[in-house]
């Protein structure tokens, strides 16, 4: 027999005992102490019930509209409302700690049972969405649902217990979308970082890894089901029930049944296709990525270091230019400090434990004297520049004697000039920098640059943190789809720094090409040399030199592809992992040359219109063009 004529759509269990309530109030309970079911209905006003929660043999909490919230304990109810929101759900860990969900992203967290409750703090994301759903499953681990198809989360962290910081999930399975796109009714947590989700239109899901994947399984019933609640009765066997009296049973834990091993067929090109063709989309876009900002990277090194290597200024004209005590004195003070900071690198030399030749390599061993289990000391190798030019720096000066002469020597019978006041300090910079990068492997760079500098961790990680809360569309896609990236960030480097020694001689051979009359025209009417060259020579310069920088360019696309040796996931990766798949080789490259053909033959044309617009009349053999 019935022991009321309400429906009864909200359940709960535990401490042996069993639970059901109705919206309208009615209350039945079965105590672990009794054998029949007691009304224990009560007065709760118009608001209505909504959720409930055992938190002991005969104790338990109910919540509702308007912030409706009961607790039942030694036979009586006590009005524990708080002002606020309806309230939609409600869970307990144990008999004090329980967390209460409702409207506007309301969550509520009590640790006495239910006698008083504290205010916590939403997710942007869900602050305004209803959360329907509840599950305070252990110590470490919270998991709550929105209406809106979102999943919330709070963890254990160091300091802070679970129920006080909340996190929304971002589902990798859905473009790392906040939502599902699914109107969510219950969730349900089988382990820590295991989940089922129930919903309206046959929906059915789980998540095996805390929600980054969410996987929707399949269902012997019409997709037009509502499921309302799913339970899990241990590990494996659950229950899920929805409209029409509808009732689903598990003993997976939710999870398909394994049908064994599909083998996708790729003899016909028009499946290949569809397989690959996303892939070397993703590849084409990320090879995009690291040649824009490679270039524009490439094209600033290139402009400085050509200015650098252009720079007439030697160090003859920069004593001169001032007393020779003070020359002397500067050389004095240079020799000190040269001295000072190689003497801080002896030791560290000493215990590399090299010898003869192998001392070759002590630049090396010296950002990195313990090896892999040491951090990177770059400011030994700075000591060791500036330790090394400042202490010959310091002995020209302060052997000076206010002749800034060259200097004879004869040698074997033969004629040695010696002319270290003639030398050009910027001109000098830019030289070891281009020759480093000119006469070593680029293959050699990216893999040094990524896994031995670890350049993507040193700047991509903070610049990834800066921009955290961003919001600007550019400033989010440097974020996430640069920064975030370290083998993005080392590709770009590599790329850029390589691409700009080679740019460096292009714009310095264009500069060579200006009349040395347009400097000294600059020079008259008052600008300086950077003025000069600025304003006057580079302008020129860089239109002189569109047709070698646009074939440099186009080879840093092609060098583009050396990004797949540190696991960026270009072009050439791309089809890699399609014949990993496929076994179709031919078809992977071809369709990868011709990927690298559309971008390197645009940017030749984009490259050619500039060279037309920008052309200086009258200047050069044209073919007639």
């Amino acid at each position: 027999e019935s022991l009321t004529s309400s429906d009864l759509t909200i359940s709960s269990s535990g401490y042996g005992s069993f639970l059901t309530a109705s919206s309208d109030g009615t209350i039945l309970l079965k105590s672990a102490n009794d054998s029949v079911w007691s009304d224990i209905t009560n007065d709760f006003g118009n608001e209505g019930i909504h959720g409930a929660c055992l938190t002991g043999v005969s104790e338990l909490v109910i919540v509702g509209g308007n912030g409706t919230i009961w607790t039942y304990e030694m036979q009586e109810w006590t009005n524990r409302s708080v002002s606020g929101w309806d309230l939609l759900d409600v869970s307990f860990l144990d008999s004090e700690r329980g967390i209460a969900v409702g409207e506007q992203g309301t969550i509520l967290f009590s640790d006495d049972g239910g006698e008083s409750w504290d205010y916590r703090d939403a997710p942007s994301e869900a602050s305004s969405s209803r959360i329907t759903d509840i599950e305070f499953f252990s110590e470490i681990r919270a998991y709550a649902i929105t209406d809106e198809g979102g999943v919330i989360k709070s963890s254990r962290e160091i300091n802070t217990a679970v129920g006080f910081l909340w996190n929304m999930q971002y589902f990798e399975s859905e473009g790392n979308s906040d939502n599902l796109g699914e109107n969510l009714t219950s969730i349900e947590i089988a382990t820590t970082n295991k989940f089922l989700l129930s919903g309206k239109e046959g929906y059915l899901s789980m998540s095996k890894d805390g929600g980054n994947i969410v996987t929707r399984q399949t269902i012997p019933l019409h997709n037009s089901t509502s499921f309302n609640d799913i339970t899990m009765m241990d590990s494996f066997n659950g229950v899920a029930v929805g409209s029409n009296g509808s009732l689903l049973l598990t003993e997976r834990s939710g999870e398909d049944e394994q049908i064994g091993f599909e083998v996708m067929d790729f003899s016909e090109f028009g499946n290949f296709v569809d397989y690959s063709k996303g892939m070397l989309i993703d590849g084409l876009f990320a090879t995009v990525n690291i040649v824009m900002f490679g270039i524009f990277l490439g094209f600033f090194l290139g402009v400085s270091l050509s200015m650098m290597k252009t720079s007439p200024t030697t160090l003859k004209e920069i004593s001169q230019k001032r007393s020779l005590t003070v020359v002397r004195v500067a050389g004095i003070i240079f020799t000190v400090i040269g001295v000072s900071l190689l003497r801080h690198l002896v030791p560290i030399i000493r215990n590399l434990g090299l010898d003869g030749w192998e001392y070759i390599y002590a630049p090396i061993g010296i950002i990195n004297p313990d090896g892999i289990t040491g951090d990177l000391q770059f400011e030994n190798f700075l000591f060791l520049i500036l330790g090394i030019s400042l202490l010959l720096l310091g002995i020209l000066f302060a052997s000076a004697n206010g002749e800034y002469k060259k200097s004879h020597f004869n040698i074997i019978g033969r004629d040695i000039i010696w002319n270290p006041w003639g030398v050009r300090p910027l001109n000098f910079v830019a030289t070891i920098y281009t020759d480093i990068f000119r006469n070593t492997p680029l293959i050699v760079q990216f893999l040094f640059i990524h896994f031995g500098v670890q350049i993507g961790a040193l700047i991509g990680d903070p610049g990834a943190e800066m921009l955290e809360d961003s919001s600007n569309f550019i400033l989010s896609f440097l974020r996430d789809d640069i920064l975030s990236n370290r083998a993005c960030v080392s590709a770009i480097f590599a790329l850029g720094l390589n691409s700009g020694a080679y740019q460096c001689e292009t714009i310095r051979g264009a500069i060579s090409a200006i009349p040395s009359g347009q400097m000294e025209a600059g020079r008259s009417i008052g600008l300086n040399y950077m003025q000069t060259m600025r304003l006057v020579i580079m302008p020129q310069a860089i239109r002189i030199c569109i047709p070698p920088m646009g074939n440099e360019m186009v080879n840093l696309v092609l060098n583009s592809s050396l990004a797949m040796v540190i696991g960026y996931s270009e072009l050439t990766r791309k089809a890699k992992l399609i014949n990993a798949v496929t076994f179709q080789v031919f078809w992977s490259y071809g369709m990868v040359l011709v990927s690298y053909f559309i971008v390197t033959w645009t940017l030749a044309l984009f490259l050619r219109y500039l060279e037309n617009k920008t052309r200086i009349p009258g200047l050069g053999i044209s073919g007639g063009s």
